[in-house]
């Protein structure tokens, strides 16, 4: 690599509970967990055949109260578990740099190494980075330029994370 790429940008709340959000609707359509969706809509309608023909609706409710929650209840739960995560804390915002180097991705204390990243997601406004215990999302404006953004995307590429 012949030139260091740099990253910086503000992290607030709204972007912490953004990203969160795009990496949610991001593993909901790529993992296996949709399957289990499907699943709770099967039982669903399993359970309107038997409520009609056996006047029984226990697991009519149970099956749409599984429904709802899984495809509309989630992901307001795990919101209402952020906001109030940090109000907690009392974070408003912190300034945050990222620099793109040879032996792995750095931040201002640590050093990230390709082994401690997963897989890089690029999505329509940014760049998800799955590292072991968290996600790291960067927009498009933490770049400098496009071309930095591309180069990060090409060396992670490179490194086999895309």
């Amino acid at each position: 690599m012949s030139k260091e790429i740099k990253i910086e940008f503000t992290w607030t709340r709204e972007l912490a509970i953004g990203a969160s959000q795009k990496f949610y609707e991001y593993d909901m359509r790529h993992s296996n967990k949709r399957y289990l969706g499907w699943f709770f809509v099967g039982v669903t309608q399993f359970a309107i055949v038997g409520a009609l023909k056996h006047d029984s609706y226990g697991l009519l409710y149970a099956s749409t109260f599984l429904v709802a929650y899984w495809y509309y209840g989630r992901w307001y739960l795990r919101k209402m578990m952020l906001e109030k995560f940090y109000d907690k804390q009392g974070i408003d915002s912190k300034e945050a740099h990222f620099m793109l180097k040879e032996d792995g991705l750095y931040n201002e204390t640590t050093l990230i190494e390709w082994n401690e990243i997963f897989r890089v997601i690029k999505i329509e406004d940014g760049i998800l980075v799955q590292v072991q215990n968290s996600t790291l999302y960067f927009k498009r404006d933490a770049f400098s330029s496009y071309e930095d953004m591309q180069s990060f995307l090409e060396i992670m590429k490179r490194e086999g994370k895309i």
